[in-house]
This record gives structure tokens, sequence and C-alpha cells, in this order.
């Protein structure tokens, strides 16, 4: 609740201060919260760890506070973006590459998931579908504060995307865009609601959800990861955002092991992603607890890893 008040406040404030002023009022609430939320800050900083275990404390202790600097960010692009319209983000604000990659699997009429994680603000890549014209909705994860995430929600809805929940009607209608050759825009990197599969990352089980990979079996559709990173510059509302290209799913006729199977290639895939962005990941729990935390030993590891190391 606290939160939706405070995004409330944020979209006031925005009427009347400079962004860069919103910004900086941003960074400098998340330094204070470095004191108030020590639990949260410590639960980052195992994450982080965890993908940097050569990292010194003092550069841990640096990434973490980066990551809650980066959460409160993400908080005034709710408030900012709905004020600018897609095309003027588009052309000022994103610096997309791959942007055939979706073309090309739009036009295909097969229908596209697009998929990504909690890097930076990866709904920016929302006003880029509008911007374009292309018709999508986006499925987001249910919330126990409902106020909470019907604040977020108006924000988000205003780029011209219907956002669903991921309800059993949420599904349904998502189901019926792909099938109708649409877009669907989903996250896969945070499990809130659990039944997620366990599947290998940074070597060792970690949870997450299955909805992308899901939705793709099922509608018989492509799954096109992309990413966006926040500029290091002084304007914070600029995004380097990257279409990849669609993933080659496994698809044997057995739902589960399939649904499973393509999860944890989607981890693999945006692993050395993540271990890049690692200070932009906007994930505060562990996806590793949830499966006590198991090791795992990668039979197939990646190609290019002897050379990194080299």
């Amino acid at each position: 609740m606290q939160t939706a008040y405070a995004l409330s406040t944020l979209v006031l404030l925005a009427r009347y201060l400079p962004r860069r002023w919103l910004y900086a009022l941003a960074e400098a609430v998340a330094s204070l919260a470095l004191l108030l939320l020590e639990r949260r800050r410590i639960r980052i900083r195992n994450n982080l760890q965890r993908i940097h275990p050569e990292h010194s404390p003092a550069q841990l202790n640096r990434d973490a506070a980066e990551v809650i600097a980066e959460t409160a960010r993400y908080y005034v692009d709710l408030a900012v973006l709905p004020s600018i319209t897609p095309q003027r983000i588009f052309d000022r604000h994103l610096h997309v590459s791959g942007l055939a990659h979706l073309l090309d699997a739009h036009r295909s009429g097969r229908g596209v998931v697009l998929t990504t994680a909690h890097i930076s603000n990866p709904e920016v890549a929302v006003k880029a579908l509008a911007a374009l014209d292309i018709q999508a909705v986006a499925l987001v994860e249910q919330l126990d504060d409902r106020l909470h995430l019907e604040t977020v929600n108006a924000s988000r809805s205003a780029a011209g995307v219907e956002f669903l929940t991921a309800t059993q009607s949420g599904i349904a209608t998502a189901l019926r865009t792909l099938r109708a050759g649409g877009v669907v825009c989903i996250l896969w990197d945070r499990d809130r609601q659990g039944g997620g599969a366990c599947v290998p990352f940074f070597g060792r089980q970690a949870r997450f959800p299955v909805g992308a990979i899901d939705l793709a079996i099922r509608a018989d559709a492509d799954v096109l990861p992309l990413y966006a990173v926040r500029g290091a510059g002084s304007d914070r509302l600029q995004f380097d955002v990257t279409f990849l290209p669609p993933m080659e799913l496994l698809i044997t006729g057995n739902r589960a092991l399939d649904t499973r199977t393509n999860t944890a290639n989607l981890a693999r895939l945006f692993e050395p992603i993540i271990e890049q962005h690692a200070h932009l990941w906007r994930v505060p729990e562990s996806p590793w607890a949830p499966c006590r935390d198991t090791p795992w030993d990668d039979p197939h590891p990646r190609e290019n890893q002897a050379e990194v190391q080299s």
C-alpha cells in the first residue's frame, strides 16, 4: 500500500517538477532505504554473490545499493512515461537493436511471446510496440496488495497495451491473442505465485515461472527474448533495447517435459545477460531458495566458457 501511495505522489510531482529532479529524489530516497530495508538489501546481495562470487564485499555492497536505486528509478519511469507519447519515447529515448527479429516474427502470423527479465525497466519495450502500432497484451503477476497492482497497471496501460493479471481469465485472453497472431508480453524470472519449475541457473537449481514457455507451446507461437538496459548517462530515461532471435523450442509432445526443458533453455540464454547487468537485476528474493539451493552439474557447459577463462 505504501508503494501505491508513493507512486501516486510521484505522478503528482511529475506534473510540476523536471524529470531529472524526480530521479535525483528517487535516488536519495533509495540511499535512505538502504538503512531501512536491511533484509531486502542482504537478499539482493546474496543473489549478486551467487552471480558474481569473484566480487569483493565492497563491490557486492555497491551493486546491491544500485539494484535498490534502480528500483526507485523504475517507479519514476512509471510516473513520467504516461505523459510522453510512444513515438517520442521510441525516437528519443530508446536505442533499439534487433528490431527485425520482432518485425519478422510478428509478420509470420504465428503469434509472438515477448519475454524478458526484471533488468532496469522491461516495460519500455511496450512503448516500442505502441510506436510501431503492434497490438499486444501483457500478463503480469498477481499481488497481495491490490491497490499497488491497480496503481501500477494504470501507469502501464497508458502505453496503449492492455495489462492483464495472470488469472484464468487473463491467460485465456493471452492464448486467444496468440492464436490470432498477436503479441503477448510476459516476464519469466520471478516466481511470486509459486508453481514454477526448478531449472539450472548459475550452477544451481533455481525456480522460475513457466508461463512464457507454456503459452507459446499451447498456442504454437514464437518465443522472442528481449532485454532493456538503462543508460549510464545523466538522462535517466535512456534505454538500450535488444530483441534477440526467436528461440528454437524443443517439442516432443510431452508438454510437462517440454515446458521445463525450454524454461531451462530460456534461463541459460539469459544467464550471461543477467551476469553482465546484475547491478540492474531487480529481483529481491532468492530464486534458488525454493529449490533448496541444490547443486547442478551442467553436462553441457557454455561453448565459449574456456575462451572466457583463458
